[in-house]
């Protein structure tokens, strides 16, 4: 046999490459003098950024094509949401839907290590928390015998918190481009406890060297917490002092998706 058969199950590189950009981040510390390393307020929040339908294919009657989808980006943070639904439901419930999510990193998503293909068991916990923080904002009993589908990929993450709480803003938007009736826009914010202050959407370097990390799931309109996860402890005043901040930044959040979607609306159809 020839030694110089073509192994089709090799790639080959491309002809020309070029080396990747890498930031010195290691010996950067996240709280200097009582500041945070990037120059923000222990309240504010890293820039936000929205896109409706990214994911739409054309035509727009193929089979494939999600019902909805949005792309959202805070700071270091890039999330990816597809929406398939209402459709046929695998649990037939004469009365109302059902709301399934899924929620995976991608292989490249986290910096600290490489993630593997087969889906962890933190990824399907944070499926779970994703269903339970949006299935309360949704009319479900508008669709019996129906199932909608939320597809999460994480195409970046910085904080686990903070990761979870911008894919259940990444889910409102969807939801909302797919059509879907919700009661109101859930709105999510991230907070960390350091050196008894509490700071807003922390990234990862910040949550790592933090005594205690929470999220909140707020709908404003309604004036609703749909879930909280606190890790770490704390005392009752200090929680509720954070659970407190936490949804005045829910507040700003859900302005910020509020404007979006109105705009996006107004927008002309092409």
């Amino acid at each position: 046999m020839s030694a110089n058969i073509f192994d089709r199950r090799r790639v080959n590189g491309p002809p020309r490459s070029v080396e990747p950009l890498y930031t010195d981040e290691g010996d950067v510390k996240p709280f200097t003098n009582g500041g945070r390393a990037d120059g923000r307020s222990l309240d504010q929040l890293r820039p936000i950024f929205i896109k409706t339908g990214p994911l739409a294919v054309q035509p727009t009657f193929s089979p494939t094509a999600p019902s909805g989808s949005a792309y959202y980006e805070q700071g270091k943070i890039r999330i990816s949401c597809a929406v398939y639904g209402p459709r046929q439901g695998r649990k037939s419930n004469p009365r109302m839907g059902s709301f399934d999510c899924d929620f995976q990193y991608a292989p490249f998503s986290c910096s600290w290590k490489r993630r593997p293909h087969i889906k962890g068991a933190d990824e399907k916990e944070i499926a779970l928390i994703l269903e339970q923080a949006m299935a309360p904002a949704i009319r479900l009993e508008a669709y019996p015998k129906a199932c909608i589908d939320a597809f999460v990929t994480v195409i970046e993450s910085d904080g686990k918190f903070a990761t979870i709480s911008a894919a259940i803003n990444c889910i409102s938007a969807a939801l909302a481009d797919a059509g879907i009736e919700l009661y109101d826009i859930v709105a999510a914010c991230s907070m960390s406890l350091n050196a008894s202050q509490w700071v807003s959407d922390c990234n990862q370097a910040e949550e790592d060297v933090s005594q205690c990390s929470l999220f909140v799931s707020r709908m404003p309109s309604a004036d609703e917490i749909t879930y909280l996860l606190q890790q770490g402890k704390t005392m009752p005043d200090q929680t509720d002092r954070a659970v407190q901040t936490c949804s005045n930044s829910c507040a700003r959040v859900y302005a910020v998706l509020s404007r979006y979607l109105q705009a996006s609306m107004e927008q002309p159809a092409s």
